[in-house]
């Protein structure tokens, strides 16, 4: 435990806290500019909430867009260190808001920034060079315990390393999505008829499997740091030009600079000169039990990071098709869906037959979605069940028509259409109602978890 509180210059988390603020500032106003708040938010009229979590609904009319602005001021105030524990918590609080409010467009980036603004609330970033300094200078401290920065780092690796294990199954090993995916880039300036070249296509494939394996140890190793951070640049560099990934490229390179010794962030982006054995020789004086509570959240927090993405695996069936296990997982770009999905309403008393406008309720990103998802699929089923009562039908049953194409491979139902989803449970797991990926298109997925037994013959 003494190890974990052995005194380091603040400065990497000085460093980070004006980064991880700049960007979520233009990661705000961004996301309101180019219209992707109004796109996501405003224009549905139906929201896909989080199973469980149906209550956390988007602010009415603008109020999302208000919110992003919001939230992009905040980022602003951290990057200042202004008021830095309280908007730190409140860019928390709202970006988690804005986060759970809807999941239709889920995206790992969005997930690691809500959890690195709840760590950046615990941790010390506004003891040098904020605002809150010059307000209270009695504030102001040098150094501060290493495992605030090892926090970061163990988090970051994780991700890489946990991208790379997502990426060991049959079809990435095949490029099958890099297939699909690369040949939609041939329009792009100089680089576009490169790109979708058998040779650009494995490379990219194969060696963003190796990349994310290896790059987070590379970065902890002294010896490949240097090269392993140019490296990672390029990476994400090539990420953002290609795939239009957002703001995690940017992100990710900005996190990448806390795997370098302390005293070198101090110099290179500060100026400062720091005694690293004068440092590690001053004391903290903090209580016992204040030690005990911080290393007991350290080992529980990255515990849960550590085994909760792994869930998949004892869920039967190919998380690529059932997205079980899919979320929180930092399973990145590895399939592409595509495919069709219809509702049919029938009145179980007079057994009429209603075809749904799906057009009428959803958008047309969110009918794109809502096919290659089961746990969206269901939800809508069960708004359908009480829109339909609503309208006079007593006892609705929905049945949901389904083809999904997974990865370039034929189209097949991914829900059972004799099962009617408005009378069946939500339960974690497998559900009988989604039909097993079939094993013709590649790795038998149910054999394999079943133990000899197909998931498909049961």
């Amino acid at each position: 435990m003494q190890c974990l509180f052995k005194l380091i210059s603040v400065y990497p988390l000085v460093y980070f806290r004006i980064l991880f603020g700049l960007l979520m500032f233009c990661e705000g106003i961004g996301a309101v500019l180019l219209g992707w708040v109004q796109e996501h938010y405003v224009e549905p009229a139906f929201n896909f909430g989080y199973i469980g979590l149906e209550w956390i609904k988007p602010l009415p009319g603008f109020g999302m867009v208000y919110l992003y602005l919001l939230m992009s001021l905040l980022g602003f105030c951290i990057m200042l260190g202004w008021r830095y524990k309280l908007t730190s918590f409140l860019f928390f609080l709202l970006f988690g808001y804005s986060f759970f409010s809807e999941k239709t467009h889920y995206l790992n980036h969005h997930y690691l920034i809500w959890l690195v603004s709840g760590l950046l609330v615990l941790l010390p970033a506004h003891l040098q060079l904020s605002l809150d300094v010059r307000r209270k200078p009695e504030l102001e401290q040098d150094a501060v315990p290493q495992w605030t920065l090892w926090l970061l780092r163990i988090q970051f690796v994780i991700i890489y390393f946990y991208a790379g294990i997502a990426k060991i199954q049959p079809d990435w090993l095949a490029a099958k999505s890099m297939h699909i995916w690369m040949a939609h880039k041939t329009h792009f300036y100089v680089i576009g008829p490169y790109l979708d070249t058998e040779p650009m296509i494995w490379l990219t494939s194969w060696g963003g499997l190796a990349f994310d394996l290896l790059i987070g140890f590379a970065l902890l190793w002294p010896r490949t740091r240097t090269v392993a951070f140019w490296v990672a640049f390029g990476f994400h560099i090539f990420n953002s030009a290609v795939f239009h990934v957002g703001v995690f490229p940017y992100f990710m390179i900005a996190a990448n600079v806390l795997f370098f010794r302390p005293d070198q962030i101090a110099r290179w982006f500060f100026k400062k000169r720091v005694n690293v054995a004068s440092t590690a020789q001053k004391r903290l004086h903090l209580p016992e039990w204040k030690k005990r509570l911080a290393v007991s959240f350290f080992s529980v927090y990255l515990l849960f990071q550590a085994l909760f993405p792994l869930r998949h695996f004892f869920i039967p069936g190919d998380v690529n098709w059932t997205e079980e296990g899919h979320r929180y997982s930092w399973r990145m770009m590895l399939r592409t869906k595509s495919g069709y999905i219809n509702y049919k309403v029938i009145d179980a008393d007079t057994g009429e037959e209603y075809q749904v406008p799906l057009q009428s309720y959803l958008t047309r990103d969110q009918i794109h979605k809502l096919a290659g998802h089961p746990d969206m699929i269901w939800q809508f089923a069960q708004f359908l069940k009480e829109e339909y009562q609503r309208q006079g039908v007593e006892n609705p049953q929905v049945y949901a028509y389904s083809d999904l194409r997974l990865n370039g491979y034929p189209l097949h139902p991914i829900v059972d259409s004799s099962v009617d989803l408005a009378s069946v449970p939500y339960t974690l797991g497998a559900k009988p109602w989604v039909t097993p990926r079939p094993e013709a298109d590649g790795w038998p997925w149910g054999r394999w978890r079943a133990g000899g037994t197909a998931v498909a013959d049961e």
